[in-house]
């Protein structure tokens, strides 16, 4: 009876040490835990494309924040976009403008991600900005 109460005991000390998150040996030292290891280091993952000729040699879902103008409508929801580097086609929801008028003189700022099929490329856009 009392080696049944006494592994009870020991059980739940044993459940809210590894509750919290702290493991021991057998003889109740500590056990210092290992890392699993990996690389740290620059991510292209988090690097964002700020310019027309990268977002076109981008991968398909790559973050852009591009600067420049709208230059032409292409009906429904799709603009071309021009900045130094380039243009490029770009898809503006209705949600995304908020009322607001762009013409060609206007520069904004579009964030979105890449968009790539077989025969196309464009960016999906996130959010626009008029910056004059």
């Amino acid at each position: 009876m009392k080696a049944i109460l006494l592994a009870s005991v020991l059980s739940l000390t044993s459940v809210s040490v590894l509750a919290n998150n702290h493991l021991v040996s057998a003889d109740g030292q500590p056990v210092v835990q290992q890392h699993k290891g990996g690389f740290q280091g620059p991510s292209k993952s988090k690097r964002i494309i700020r310019d027309v000729i990268s977002a076109i040699n981008a991968s398909d879902d790559t973050k852009v924040e591009l600067t420049g103008h709208l230059t032409m409508s292409l009906g429904d929801d799709d603009y071309i976009f021009q900045d130094e580097t380039g243009e490029i086609t770009v898809e503006i929801d209705d949600d995304i403008w908020f009322g607001r008028i762009v013409t060609p003189e206007h520069t904004i700022i579009i964030r979105g991600e890449v968009e790539k099929d077989w025969n196309n490329i464009a960016i999906d856009t996130d959010s626009l900005e008029v910056v004059q």
